[in-house]
């Protein structure tokens, strides 16, 4: 079997480049007979993996029976075996937890009933519901440490470094997931120590203050031993209120990394090597694992799930400029991560019959994955079949609406399928390609998540930083000729490309100091709307107003028509956030209040750089947005990448450094539409006349 290995730029299999292309293929589901025949369907298909959940519920129906027999619905041994034999790699997800439409989301209905002290509560003591369970609670770490031995003792012949098909190992599922969409973090008494001067709570707190009284001063208490802290669902309404919740909110994520370690422990301990995985739910979920990635160490791969429409709660049916924005997001974060971006669940059905999933859509969400950075699928799911009796939550007959239905019958959707695996295998290169970029959007972990803890007291909060930099940035950028790209602020900082950094009115100090520097050795900034005053623990922190020279600044109450920018005209759909009262006398205006003269856009130099100061916030709304950002970058020399005439049109241009470029043109949209495009990125070319299908994701070698 070959030897799986990844890095930030891809995959490889025994050191030569290629794409992670993976199936969700369930052994407990699909009959026995009809194994070979679907996975050698999937192989024609472009497929070089399977994956599947072990779940947890069907191989310990009854608390101390632990069965892994060559029986019908529990054969793994059989299914591994085969896997081997058709030299096909795979991602074993023994849970916990697996979700998967099964009850209990895949935990044993013995454990659900008989331990109810297991369950994840609210601050008030409220279980959540039967089925959520505290990760860390003891007697829930007992129950499944005796499931995962067991587990072990099975595939254990079966990894790679024995010879064998398992390529990567799962823990859990979608990880916080069970807490944060019921109620919210997990406050169990018993797993974080509430009341106990070694408890987990209470260590965290330890850890990060010192001493109870630099606790009480950040938290506005007056509490008399860590100990004795206890937690509230805060509001977020002061700043000890909302750094109560953000330490909150680190502590639970920390205790979510903790769990995440100890599972793959387990793992070592008992003989399993070899790469671990986790998905992460969906791309803006992605910050919430800072703290696994950080604790998980190398040889972890953290992926996303991906989909577009599960059921009618969805807003869109089909994929739109909305996806591709989010998709955008979460490959940009997992590339920052040190990942390959790689989609661990990519929608190949839905358990929904409607809205339906069809085979056009499908084929639009795998290209623009791949146009936004792609480099490693599991489709979830392949295949189906017959649930185990009494174990389906959905239906008894987990069809999904997959490429190969549960009858074992080609759907049109694989069609699909086959048509991006052949994609993938004709275009092998694109596996170690990189998106072509102009201009770079600056962010940090905790910035992206404070929409779970926002203060109301900043003088913009994270929530609107976080929708000004995806509905207004990215989107904007996206119609533009100036592709996006994004950045840690903590990281060094590309002195090629232009830095946007839309931000809260908190930034960290290492953040902003390093932002200075970038500026100060040449770097070229747009700040936006607001200069951070605060520090992301709502400490006063102010370390970039010399940026802007003695600038005076004033939280503006202007209803702005538009803005006027010389050489663009009038601006429209702008919303006034800061405007500058007084100006230094070496700053340069760009941009007005189109009726009342007040300046909300400058810029001037700074040490060898130039910054500019842009006060206002938007949403993707106006053609005349997109034509503004591409003067002002102009103005800070970043260079264009693809310009496509049909602004609707979204363009990525990928690259290997080796002179092989590759366009694509993407029309998210219902209806036929035409443009012309112009790549300047690495030789210019024009592409006239292009007419591109509804739901159509065109692709062009250069």
């Amino acid at each position: 079997m070959k030897r799986l290995a990844f890095d930030e730029r891809g995959f490889t299999f025994d050191g030569k480049p290629g794409f992670l292309v993976s199936g969700e293929f369930h052994y407990f589901r699909v009959p026995e007979e009809d194994w070979a025949r679907r996975m050698d369907l999937f192989k024609e298909a472009g497929g070089n993996a399977l994956a599947t959940y072990v779940p947890w519920l069907i191989h310990e129906p009854e608390e101390g029976t632990i069965l892994f027999d060559r029986g019908e619905k529990r054969d793994l041994q059989g299914f591994l075996e085969l896997c081997r034999e058709k030299e096909l790699l795979v991602l074993l997800r023994p849970g916990p937890y697996q979700y998967s439409e099964l009850v209990n989301d895949g935990l044993p209905t013995w454990l659900i009933r008989n331990y109810p002290v297991i369950r994840a509560t609210d601050p008030a003591g409220k279980p959540f519901r039967d089925e959520s369970v505290s990760y860390l609670h003891p007697l829930f770490l007992e129950k499944a440490r005796k499931y995962y031995k067991a587990f072990a003792g099975v595939v254990r012949p079966y990894m790679a470094s024995n010879g064998g098909p398992v390529a990567l190992l799962q823990t859990d599922n979608e990880l916080s997931g069970i807490h944060m969409w019921f109620s919210g973090p997990d406050y169990n008494p018993e797993t974080m120590g509430f009341g106990k001067e070694d408890g987990r709570y209470a260590s965290f707190l330890r850890e990060k203050y010192g001493t109870v009284k630099a606790l009480n001063a950040a938290h506005g208490t007056a509490w008399t031993s860590f100990g004795e802290a206890k937690p509230e669902r805060e509001d977020g309404a002061s700043f000890f209120s909302a750094r109560r919740r953000k330490d909150y909110y680190d502590f639970y994520f920390s205790t979510v990394a903790e769990y995440s370690a100890l599972l793959a422990s387990w793992m070592r301990e008992d003989g399993l090597t070899g790469p671990i995985c986790h998905n992460s739910a969906n791309p803006r979920e992605n910050p919430r694992f800072r703290e696994t990635v950080e604790r998980m160490g190398k040889d972890f791969l953290l992926g996303s799930d991906h989909y577009y429409n599960l059921d009618a709660t969805w807003a869109q049916n089909s994929p739109t400029p909305q996806y591709a924005l989010k998709i955008l997001l979460g490959n940009e974060m997992l590339r920052a991560f040190g990942m390959p971006p790689t989609v661990l669940e990519m929608p190949g059905g839905s358990p929904s019959d409607t809205p339906p999933i069809l085979k056009e859509d499908l084929l639009a969400c795998y290209m623009t994955n791949l146009a936004l950075g792609l480099k490693g699928v599991n489709y979830y799911v392949y295949t189906g079949g017959p649930n185990y009796p009494g174990t389906g939550n959905t239906a008894d007959i987990y069809d999904y609406n997959a490429h190969i239905r549960a009858d074992g019958s080609k759907n049109e959707t694989y069609g699909a399928l086959f048509a991006f695996g052949r994609f993938l295998t004709e275009h092998a290169w694109l596996a170690r390609s990189r998106r072509a970029a102009s201009v770079n959007i600056g962010f940090e972990w905790e910035g992206i998540r404070s929409i779970d803890c926002d203060c109301e007291k900043l003088s913009y909060g994270g929530g609107k930083a976080g929708k000004l930099l995806e509905r207004g940035w990215l989107y904007a950028l996206m119609c533009s000729a100036c592709a996006p790209a994004m950045t840690l602020l903590t990281e060094e900082l590309d002195p090629e490309l232009p830095l946007v950094v839309p931000v809260s009115g908190a930034l960290s100090e290492a953040a902003q100091k390093n932002i200075l520097s970038f500026v100060e050795k040449g770097g070229k900034l747009i700040l936006t709307p607001v200069i951070p005053d605060r520090d992301q623990e709502f400490r006063p922190a102010d370390l970039l107003s010399p940026l802007f020279g003695g600038a005076v600044f004033k939280k503006s109450g202007k209803t702005l028509r538009a803005l006027f920018a010389e050489g663009v005209g009038c601006v429209y759909g702008m919303n006034a956030v800061t405007e500058a009262e007084a100006l230094p006398p070496d700053a340069e205006v760009l941009a007005r209040d189109a009726d009342g003269g007040a300046v909300f856009v400058f810029r001037r130099p700074f040490g060898k750089g130039q910054a500019v100061f842009f006060g206002a916030d938007f949403m993707m709304t106006s053609f005349t947005q997109p034509v503004f950002l591409e003067s002002l970058l102009a103005r800070l020399g970043a260079k264009k990448t693809a310009f496509s005439e049909n602004r609707n049109i979204f363009t990525s241009l990928l690259e290997d450094g080796e002179g092989r470029r590759m366009l694509f043109l993407m029309n998210l949209y219902s209806g036929r539409q035409r443009t012309s495009v112009r790549v300047t990125r690495g030789g210019e070319v024009l592409i006239e006349d292009i007419e591109l299908e509804p739901m159509e994701i065109k692709a062009i070698e250069l």
